[in-house]
Formats: C-alpha cells, sequence, structure tokens
C-alpha cells in the first residue's frame, strides 16, 4: 500500500515538469514571435545618406529621436513625425538651405527646402507685380546663402503747374516826356499743367515722362509806354520839350541894305519871306532842314549866351543846310556877331 502511494507521486511530479516545461516553451515562442512581429525596417536617406536601421518605435518622430537626428527648422521630414512605421519603412530628410530675402526695406531670413526662388518667395508669402525688378529669375535653382534682392518698381502720375512769363511791350508816347515811362497794361504771368508718369523704385523717384501739357490760363502782356519828347531846361530856369536838336552856325542880320538888299522904299521892307515882320526873334533857316514856322530855341553851343525863343520865319540864299540867321534889330551886335556855333532846339 505504502508502494503505491510513492509510486502515484512519482508520476504527479513528472505530469507536473513536463506542463510546466510545455508552457514555458510556448511562452518563450510566443514572446519570440511578438518580438519578431514589433520589429520595423527602417531606410533613412537623410540630404543624400542613407542609413537602414531596424527599430521597435511606433512613429516616424519616436524613431528619429532614438536614432538622435535632430531636425532643424525649415527641414523637411517625409512622411510626417506623426506618421506610423510600416514594416518596411522609408523616410527622407531634406535639409533646409538659409536664403536672404531682401524686400520692402526689411531684410528676411527663410529657412528652405524649395528648390527655385519662385518656391523660396511662395514659402514666404511675398508677392511680385508685374513690375517689380528682381536680382535673380523666378526659376533660378536656390542656393546656400543666397540673397534675393526685390526692388518695388510703381508709377504715378504727377501733376505739375508751372508759371508762363508774360511778355513787356514798350511803345513810344510822343505827347510823353523822355525819361518818363508809364505802364498802360499790367502783366499777369499764365498758367501751364504739365502731367508726368513718374517712376518709383522702392519709393524713390528714378524717371518722369511728361505726357501732356495744358496752357490753364494765358499771360497777359505788360504794355508800357516810354515818353519820347525831351525837356531841356535854360539857364534862365525856363523849360520846354522838343523834338530835336540840332548843331548849326548862327549869323546874324538886321534890316540894313548890307543883309537884306532892301531900302525902306522897298514895299517888302522889313517883312520876312512869310510874310512876317522882321524882329527879334524871327530867325532864318533852310526850309529842308527845319520847317518854316517851327518854334525854336537857340543857344551857344558852349552855354555861354542864348538867343532865346524864336520862330523860323524867314529865308535867305546863303542860308543852306545846317546853318542859321538870327535877326537883330541892333546892327552893332549885327556887325561884331560873325559866325557862332550854336544849339538849335526844335519845339514841341
Amino acid at each position: 500500500m505504502h508502494q503505491n502511494s510513492s509510486v502515484n507521486k512519482m508520476l504527479f511530479y513528472k505530469k507536473a515538469f513536463l506542463l510546466a516545461l510545455v508552457l514555458a516553451i510556448s511562452l518563450t515562442a510566443s514572446l519570440f514571435n511578438s518580438v519578431i512581429a514589433s520589429t520595423k525596417e527602417v531606410s533613412v536617406r537623410d540630404n543624400g545618406q542613407m542609413l537602414n536601421i531596424k527599430t521597435r518605435k511606433e512613429t516616424v518622430g519616436e524613431f528619429l529621436e532614438e536614432q538622435g537626428i535632430e531636425i532643424y527648422e525649415g527641414d523637411e521630414v517625409q512622411p510626417g513625425l506623426k506618421t506610423k512605421l510600416n514594416k518596411k519603412q522609408g523616410i527622407v530628410i531634406r535639409r533646409a538651405i538659409p536664403v536672404t530675402v531682401f524686400v520692402d526695406g526689411s531684410e528676411v531670413l527663410v529657412k528652405t527646402v524649395r528648390n527655385t526662388v519662385k518656391g523660396v518667395l511662395e514659402q514666404s508669402n511675398i508677392s511680385l507685380n508685374s513690375k517689380d525688378i528682381m536680382n535673380c529669375s523666378l526659376t533660378d535653382r536656390v542656393r546656400d546663402n543666397m540673397k534675393i534682392i526685390i526692388t518695388r518698381v510703381s508709377e504715378t502720375i504727377e501733376t505739375v503747374q508751372e508759371s508762363i512769363p508774360y511778355k513787356t511791350i514798350s511803345r513810344a508816347n510822343e505827347n510823353m516826356d523822355k525819361g518818363k515811362v508809364k505802364v498802360v497794361q499790367k502783366g499777369k504771368e499764365g498758367i501751364k499743367e504739365k502731367k508726368y508718369v513718374v517712376v518709383l523704385h522702392d519709393g524713390k523717384e528714378v524717371s518722369r515722362q511728361l505726357i501732356s501739357e495744358t496752357i490753364k490760363a494765358q499771360p497777359v502782356d505788360q504794355i508800357n509806354e516810354y515818353g519820347t519828347v525831351s525837356v531841356y531846361k535854360t539857364s534862365r530856369g525856363d523849360s520846354f520839350r522838343y523834338k530835336k536838336m540840332l548843331k548849326m552856325t548862327a549869323t546874324a542880320y538886321d534890316l540894313s541894305y548890307e543883309s537884306c538888299g532892301k531900302t525902306p522904299e522897298d514895299k517888302h521892307y522889313g517883312l520876312t519871306y512869310t510874310g512876317m515882320k522882321a524882329r527879334q526873334g524871327i530867325v532864318a533857316v533852310d526850309p529842308n532842314v527845319i520847317p518854316l514856322h517851327s518854334r525854336l530855341y537857340i543857344e551857344g553851343a558852349d552855354g555861354s549866351w542864348s538867343y532865346g525863343f524864336a520862330v523860323a520865319g524867314d529865308v535867305g540864299s546863303g542860308i543852306k543846310g545846317n546853318k542859321i540867321d538870327l535877326f537883330y534889330e541892333d546892327h552893332e551886335i549885327v556887325k561884331r556877331f560873325g559866325e557862332r556855333k550854336v544849339n538849335v532846339y526844335l519845339i514841341e
């Protein structure tokens, strides 16, 4: 009885051992299969460099963190960092390069993976107008530390008013003393309106082109009148207007037979060519030089004496050209007179 009990115990322990062994083998196999199932093969292309790595991480971001692969501003990772890893996963990392854009008075630093200048501007939300100027083309490939300079070009219409100078017209006034000027009509400037197309580069003018010109107001000429009548002031303080002054040679005559060739018995004795009675103040002239009946003022050329006011009322056979014969009633004066240089003023 005691022997059978020992045999049964041994059989029980053997069965228990075998069962535990089977369970252990099964658990180990399950764990192994689980490890095999969670492992992924990842191929990483980092800026052209290839890496093949096995991982049990779940997402792209976790994998990169596990491998110590840092992602900087502007870098691009495909697929995204939150993407679940597949059994076999490819990851592409494009490293950003710095590009500086100078625009609108600012300096913009852009970290970019774009291939062209156009892509950089799109990334930076920088738009171009049709007339803007760049130091490169939109299709140019981007380079490390590239500088993109944008010049803003704008056009504006500018209206400018300019003055038109007036003309000054001078005309003679034969009733006004020489040296005097009178404004008959006051001048006024006109107004001219010009329109320009003004081209600005970054707000600074670089060119302008005239596109229209309109006269808004015509100028008004200024009219000045100037006197032509000369005024002479005598040594005695008298003043008069005169047309012109002649430098002449003067002689003297009286009613003597030597002077006029007549005697008191002659019916024309004492009368001048114009019928005036001969007297002091009547002078003989050449009518081709001084018209008869002209009013005159006569004085010595040196100003030391004067005959005074006179009338051209006579002629003489010897009085030709710039010669003048002065009538005196005093025969002694006539005898002493001789020839003298005189200034003869033709009075207005």
